[in-house]
């Protein structure tokens, strides 16, 4: 049976928006009673703010964004994102940027904006933080050593990608931070990671993902923790994930699914078929999401939800409805997911249970 979306509940709303990311972050009631928005990629912004208005309508918030953030410059995530900017209703706090500069008309009409609107541009690597009360925002890449080859346009536009793991903890974040070296017991390494972890993976392949298992490790714990001799949680662990690069057969290799091992994988997306001729026979193939993704993703037990309906629960045979899915995300609590039944073009109702 659905569950009310509570008022310490932390929302993602992936929106049906064809080929392309469009993700609306709905952060857990303050301390005054009031939620707060971000945005992750905006491929549409009428869809996107038509949305969030009846959002605000059903849970109102703060309509100053605390943040957009563009994981890449490639159009399908920014398209939308320069009318948010300049939107008189919707105030944003800060932009989030990978720091890849691209030379297309969208993107230079942002960096525009930014200086006209005042907004604060951050550039974004990995192991930086944020903390919005109990949520924790922390970015897996890019690689501080990647961001410097791609600077250089040493490094594709996909491996430049923002990937963001979110993690919705039981108590405030500063609060267990603080009494971390207190006696000789970590309770970094006791929490049990993976639960409430959510990631966003934007369009990242191989080499990000090859700097990211690096940087983020899995280390076994120990019987007790000396605070100079701990040993961590496995950062990489969630329960839900945003495939990246829309599931395409270069979004991440088995491993690196093997040390998240989501139980819910979200690919954003609209299908394209591919046909190659091969020893005179004609191979047609899905590329969005392809095979080698929803295979791998399947062998760590992960329920495959796409926003065009095209691949869903291991079952390529039984194509199911397209639609925006909304996840929700207790605090330390196991994540809960239902499917709207909007087309890209139509913007669907807000849901008050999932």
């Amino acid at each position: 049976m659905p569950t009310p979306i509570k008022p310490e509940d932390l929302v993602f709303h992936f929106l049906n928006v064809g080929f392309g990311d469009n993700l609306l972050v709905e952060f857990p009631v303050d301390t005054v009673g009031k939620r707060s928005y971000g945005i992750v990629d905006c491929r549409d912004f009428k869809k996107t703010k038509q949305y969030l208005d009846r959002l605000m309508d059903i849970r109102p918030g703060r309509s100053e964004l605390e943040f957009v953030c563009a994981t890449h410059p490639h159009l399908d995530h920014i398209g939308g994102i320069n009318s948010f900017l300049e939107d008189e209703k919707y105030r944003v706090k800060e932009f989030w940027d990978s720091g890849f500069r691209h030379k297309s008309q969208t993107y230079i009409k942002i960096l525009q904006s930014l200086l006209l609107q005042g907004i604060e541009l951050i550039r974004v690597s990995s192991g930086m933080e944020w903390y919005f009360g109990k949520v924790q925002v922390t970015a897996l890449a890019p690689s501080i050593r990647l961001r410097n080859k791609y600077a250089t346009y040493g490094v594709d536009m996909n491996n430049a990608s923002i990937v963001l793991r979110f993690e919705h903890h039981i108590e405030d974040v500063m609060l267990i931070r603080s009494r971390e070296y207190k006696g000789n017991v970590s309770l970094e390494a006791e929490r049990q990671a993976g639960r409430s972890v959510v990631i966003l993976a934007g369009d990242a392949e191989y080499d990000s993902w090859s700097r990211i298992t690096e940087e983020f490790p899995r280390l076994e714990r120990t019987v007790s923790h000396g605070p100079l001799v701990k040993k961590m949680v496995n950062y990489l662990a969630c329960s839900v994930l945003k495939v990246a690069h829309h599931g395409s057969m270069h979004s991440a290799p088995l491993d690196v699914y093997e040390k998240m091992i989501p139980e819910i994988a979200v690919i954003s997306t609209e299908q394209e078929k591919s046909t190659k001729q091969t020893d005179g026979l004609a191979l047609t193939r899905g590329l969005f999401p392809h095979r080698l993704a929803t295979t791998a993703l399947e062998e760590c037990g992960a329920q495959i939800l796409t926003t065009d309906g095209s691949y869903e629960s291991g079952n390529e045979s039984v194509p199911t409805k397209p639609g925006s899915i909304v996840i929700v995300v207790p605090p330390g609590g196991k994540p809960r997911w239902a499917k709207l039944d909007d087309t890209k073009t139509y913007t669907p109702k807000v849901l008050e249970e999932v």
